[in-house]
């Protein structure tokens, strides 16, 4: 008989053997436990693909500024170097990132994603009656417009008898700045007034319209401004010898209205009264203007014939003047994209704006060492906006800034310095101290007729007018008063720099204008609507209207 094999009973000798096996057990009922227990957690906190880093990912996502994550704004903004070689502004001044951060997360939000961008700064973009804000003239006067050119052409190649149209111009000129007497062509208000008018006319006499400014004084035009809709870039001498020419019959006139005082200049354009025809009053075929007058609001206030033809177009009392500019004249890149850069601020729907336009005198601007101004020289601007801030703040208003602009260096700084030192905030900004911020450009700061200043002030150091000299502050006229304009409300002296911004603000009830310091204890009231001053009675004041 075959005996099996023989089998040990577990005892002593197997302890090691029976302590592996139920170790082994116990771990794998811990493991089917842990199973389970992950199971049900998959089912309870489900995991999005985007919380897994794909496979080459080694480190965490960035900080997300997609449409649904938090957009954040560097520490300093910036101004992009322009493509074609005009005017780069500097960087915008530090104290408009202090106000923009005030504002409310959505508005800062919208700034960081729409408006500035990391790679290319600020966008340049110039919306002009996208919703037929402007009226409806725009696409026949430009027609009008290239067939004027293209009869000039014709006249110019010596084919004057194929013109079959009578060739109308009407030009603005800025001459170079005389060496004897006081009649150049005035600071931005003047010539602006001027400009705009004289095209105003043009529109309304099938005139194609025309400008130029002396290369000295202080630059020529295009280099100030683009041409986004007609060329109106002429060379005056080439223009007068072709419109003086009895055996074509055309006609050369010159007109000028330099510092004509409103009477005077009213007796010039409405000789005939309410019911005058500009087409009678400047009948040469080529009439050359040279003036520093407007007469806009005045052609509303005056004619019988021409509001009616003006509102068929779409153009009112309140809107003519900031519609022909923008049409005639766009700041070239840079400007615009440092002027967007302070718009969208202002556009905030958490930010109530008021722009403070303080004219000292030209002496700031000449012998800057010598200036003395300061916050307790014009407190009463700062006055009239704290209590215009009380008036018109709304509930949605989270934050109050204040946008100056001045022709002293001194003023400005101090103003800015309102956003570090409480003390003195508390003193010119009142009790909402907390709740406002001072901005300004920083940009630089000149008078751009400084040979005309030099006839009535003593200036010490002489600034030479050439253009790489003078482009700066010239752009920087520019700038600040278009942001002037893109404020909800203004403050402003009583000469024409304000009156400019607030003609190109296309409201009629936004602005009040102070006195002279002098005389700052007869400033109104400024929390009062009786405080806003009209458009009616700016056009009687300064550089007309």
């Amino acid at each position: 008989m075959v005996s099996g094999p023989s089998y040990k009973r577990l005892g002593t000798n197997g302890d090691g053997l029976l302590f592996k096996y139920k170790l082994a057990k116990a771990l794998t009922i811990v493991s089917l436990i842990a199973v389970i227990l992950m199971a049900l957690g998959s089912l309870v906190y489900p995991r999005n693909e985007s919380d897994i880093f794909d496979d080459t990912t080694t480190t965490p996502k960035e900080e997300d500024t997609s449409e649904e994550g938090t957009c954040v704004l560097p520490d300093e903004l910036y101004i992009s170097p322009t493509e074609d070689g005009t005017y780069t502004p500097p960087h915008p001044d530090t104290s408009l990132l202090n106000a923009i951060q005030q504002a409310s997360p959505e508005d800062i939000d919208y700034y960081c994603k729409n408006v500035y961008d990391r790679e290319y700064g600020f966008d340049a973009t110039t919306p002009y009656n996208e919703h037929g804000e402007c009226g409806k003239w725009q696409e026949e006067y430009t027609a009008l417009h290239q067939r004027r050119r293209e009869q000039l052409e014709l006249i110019q190649q010596g084919r004057a008898n194929e013109v079959e149209e009578q060739p109308l111009f009407i030009s603005y000129l800025c001459k170079e700045v005389p060496v004897n007497g006081n009649r150049g062509c005035g600071g931005t208000a003047d010539r602006m007034s001027g400009m705009i008018s004289t095209f105003f006319y043009g529109l309304l006499t099938g005139r194609a319209y025309l400008a130029h400014w002396a290369d000295a004084n202080p630059i020529p035009l295009e280099t100030l401004f683009e041409k986004p809709y007609v060329d109106w870039s002429y060379k005056p001498q080439e223009m007068k010898e072709l419109f003086t020419n009895k055996e074509q019959g055309y006609t050369y006139q010159q007109v000028d209205t330099l510092n004509q005082k409103y009477p005077v200049l009213g007796k010039t354009l409405f000789p005939d009264g309410p019911l005058q025809n500009f087409d009678d009053l400047w009948n040469g075929t080529f009439v050359e203007v040279r003036s520093n007058r407007g007469y806009i609001i005045r052609t509303f206030k005056e004619s019988a014939v021409y509001p009616r033809i003006l509102a068929e177009m779409g153009l009112t009392k309140q809107n003519t003047f900031g519609c022909l500019t923008d049409y005639l004249f766009r700041p070239t890149v840079g400007s615009r994209r440092f002027i967007n850069a302070y718009k969208h601020l202002f556009d905030m729907k958490s930010v109530l704006s008021i722009g403070l336009q303080i004219r000292t005198d030209d002496n700031a601007l000449a012998n800057p060492q010598f200036d003395s101004n300061d916050l307790d020289k014009w407190d009463y601007f700062l006055t009239c906006a704290n209590q215009l801030a009380d008036a018109k703040r709304k509930p949605y208003h989270k934050h109050v800034v204040y946008f100056m602009i001045t022709d002293s260096i001194k003023l400005r700084d101090e103003f800015k310095s309102l956003n570090e030192d409480t003390k003195k905030a508390q003193k010119y900004l009142g009790t909402n101290y907390k709740t406002t911020s001072t901005v300004v450009s920083g940009l630089p700061v000149d008078h751009i007729e400084p040979d005309q200043v030099e006839k009535y002030i003593n200036v010490t150091n002489h600034i030479d007018v050439t253009i790489e000299r003078m482009t700066p502050g010239t752009n920087s006229a520019i700038i600040e008063n278009w942001l002037l304009g893109y404020a909800d409300y203004r403050v402003i002296s009583p000469q024409g720099y304000g009156k400019l911004a607030a003609f190109h603000s296309r409201s009629d009830d936004s602005t009040i204008s102070l006195p002279r310091s002098e005389r700052k204890h007869t400033a109104p009231f400024c929390g009062s609507d009786d405080a806003l001053t009209t458009y009616d009675w700016l056009a009687t004041q300064w550089s007309l209207g």
